[in-house]
């Protein structure tokens, strides 16, 4: 349940509770590697719309200071993806059951 939630919390670096829960119960839980792989894939795939919203906010700044906000908007809509799914994710852990993001390019198996 933690590697659900502690990614939002951080954001950005939200992948890296979920890693490190990943490699240190691994090999104990076969639930908790399966969450805990679900919540770090999840995480890293958000890095990549996290860069684009970054080099939007900074490009938009840099070339167009008034729409600047957009890139802050996207940054803000990341978030609350992270939020919701993670979140669903936490609660269907704490019932025992399996989750798996929608969204999310499978690094860890």
């Amino acid at each position: 349940m933690m590697a659900h939630l502690s990614g939002f919390v951080i954001a950005f670096l939200g992948w890296i509770p979920p890693l490190a829960i990943y490699l240190a119960k691994r090999n104990q839980s076969p639930v908790v590697r399966h969450h805990a792989s679900e919540a770090a894939n999840f995480q890293l795939t958000l890095l990549i719309p996290y860069v684009f919203a970054c080099v939007v906010f900074i490009g938009l700044g840099i070339f167009f200071p008034g729409l600047a906000w957009i890139g802050s908007v996207l940054i803000a809509l990341i978030w609350i993806l992270a939020i919701v799914f993670g979140v669903v994710g936490a609660s269907r852990a704490n019932k025992g059951t399996t989750y798996r993001y929608p969204v999310s390019i499978r690094l860890l198996k």
